[in-house]
């Protein structure tokens, strides 16, 4: 299947009607619904260096040998290859459109862009993609990561009905290669459906630099397919062999160490470090998985892979007819914080594991851990309270307007004195570079995690949150603020970063019992909004 590329011919097109492609494997899996142009943009400003292209561009010019790869589809010519270069022309024509004030001022430092490209014109999609799979799989261009690559393979048998020998024969791959793309493939899109109520975790995991290698690595080895109960038909899919209920338990496992980096390349790179692992997960993991449950010979059901929907679990793990012959689990006592209440059906695993590991570690043994996990559950509350209400996006515009103003002060005082210290004119300063070399230049990052004190502050400017109820606004603003030996916010901060701040437990006690109340309207906001 040899295309002739020769023949392609080249174009002139304006810039402006150029269309970035939806289908792209850099982008296509970051949202489950479509993103828009601006959208696309956007995500490869934040991820993918186009700023500093557009720059480049604007400074040296447009390369030569480098001309974008497009095919005409309906009206419209679609960028198959070149989606960041064009990407980044389209900044230079109208960079207050895609940038921060700052990003797009500096920019229109240099001359004005040609608002047209060449372009070679494919006769369609399918004669693109084994010159564009080689481009983005070799080195001359930025390489994908195995997630793209991935993607594209995905993407390449969906959308053009392809066997997966016809895709090994037409991208000159041998077989084994599409078909562990397509288990890993199957892997990610299983784990973001996993965690998909789990802002915290599900974020980390639709990262292109998400190490699905050692995931695969995991799988592939002989223990790791039996702790997992998983096996995979000729097309990737999952062949599930044990319970789901024990199966997601498993899998949420893997996909948290890697997380974590407990499990990497290094902690399971030979024999002696896989022994150690597995021995490692069966001795401290005890109660954790049910490690009993008998391997099935033949896959219980397939698995759906598709993230719009989550997981179905099973009642009840599926009998291995030994259930009476078991010893009754002796009922772990709670000596913790929060005994009298039930917090743990958030849906959201982390928040409801902590939860309950608060309600059982010994916070009188074990202050200093205590005041610790209190700090992480209250701030994964409030997150998750914000969440639910889809309050997020304000939040982070509050927390950028602040920080710029606070920015802009401390920036101005610094000019300021270099002004008059050194005698230097205004025409003598860049702010934009000082900026940048002082780092007071605010940067935008849609996808920041928000500081709890700032979540606080945003509640307390906003009571009707908790429905103007004067009492548990008093409770979470002595938290924010107390200076008495009340355990607030800077208490708990210290707890996590100060070797010589040590928690007290009847102040611990007290504290938890005082904020009982304002976490029990959050918790009971999180489930109704479920």
């Amino acid at each position: 299947m040899k295309v002739d590329y020769s023949k392609w011919k080249t174009r002139s097109l304006s810039i402006e009607n150029l269309k970035l492609d939806i289908k792209n494997p850099r982008f296509s899996y970051q949202s489950t619904k479509v993103m828009n142009q601006t959208e696309i943009i956007k995500y490869l400003v934040a991820n993918h260096a186009v700023y500093e292209l557009a720059k480049d561009i604007a400074i040296n010019g447009y390369l030569l040998n480098e001309e974008p790869i497009v095919c005409k589809e309906g009206e419209t010519y679609v960028v198959l290859e070149g989606n960041r270069r064009v990407a980044a022309c389209k900044i230079l024509l109208n960079p207050y459109k895609y940038l921060s004030s700052q990003r797009a001022k500096e920019l229109t430092k240099y001359d004005k862009l040609n608002d047209k490209l060449t372009c070679y014109i494919a006769p369609n999609r399918r004669d693109a993609d084994i010159l564009i799979f080689n481009k983005h799989t070799g080195t001359p261009l930025q390489k994908w990561d195995k997630v793209s690559q991935d993607a594209f393979l995905v993407n390449l048998i969906k959308t053009e009905n392809l066997s997966v020998e016809e895709v090994a024969y037409k991208l000159n791959v041998t077989l084994s290669e599409i078909r562990k793309a397509l288990r890993r493939y199957t892997i990610h899109q299983y784990s973001i459906k996993l965690f998909q109520y789990e802002p915290y975790e599900l974020e980390q995991i639709k990262e292109q630099s998400f190490p699905i290698t050692t995931f695969e690595r995991f799988y592939d080895s002989d223990q790791g397919s039996k702790f997992l109960g998983i096996s995979f038909n000729s097309n990737g899919e999952i062949q599930q062999r044990l319970p789901q209920e024990e199966f997601d338990k498993r899998f949420r496992f893997i996909v948290e160490q890697i997380l974590n980096q407990d499990l990497t390349s290094r902690t399971f790179n030979n024999d002696k470090d896989k022994q150690e692992y597995f021995t490692t997960i069966k001795n401290f993991n005890k109660e954790r998985f049910d490690l009993d449950i008998p391997i099935s010979d033949t896959p219980i059901k397939p698995i759906p892979t598709s993230p719009d929907s989550a997981p179905e679990s099973e009642e009840k793990p599926e009998s291995n007819g030994n259930e009476s012959s078991e010893t009754p689990k002796r009922s772990r006592k709670k000596s913790g914080l929060f005994v009298k209440y039930q917090w743990n059906k958030t849906g959201v695993s982390k928040l409801d594991a902590l939860f309950d590991s608060i309600q059982f570690l010994n916070f009188k043994k074990h202050a200093d851990m205590a005041g610790i996990a209190l700090r992480c559950y209250v701030d994964m509350l409030v997150y998750q309270f914000l969440y639910k209400k889809k309050l997020l996006g304000e939040l982070y515009k509050d927390d950028l307007a602040n920080l710029t103003a606070h920015n802009e002060k401390k920036y101005a005082a610094l000019k300021q004195y270099i002004q008059t210290t050194y005698a230097v004119g205004d025409d003598e300063v860049n702010d934009e570079e000082l900026k940048g070399y002082t780092r007071f230049n605010t940067k935008e990052n849609p996808n920041k995690i928000p500081e709890l004190g700032n979540m606080i502050a945003y509640i307390l400017k906003n009571p009707d949150l908790l429905n103007n109820n004067t009492r548990l606004l008093e409770v979470l603003k002595k938290f924010k603020n107390s200076r008495s030996t009340f355990v607030d916010l800077t208490s708990c901060n210290m707890f996590v970063h100060n070797e010589y701040y040590s928690a007290n437990d009847s102040i611990l006690e007290a504290c938890a019992n005082e904020l009982a109340p304002v976490l029990d309207a959050m918790y009971k906001s999180i489930v109704d909004e479920k």
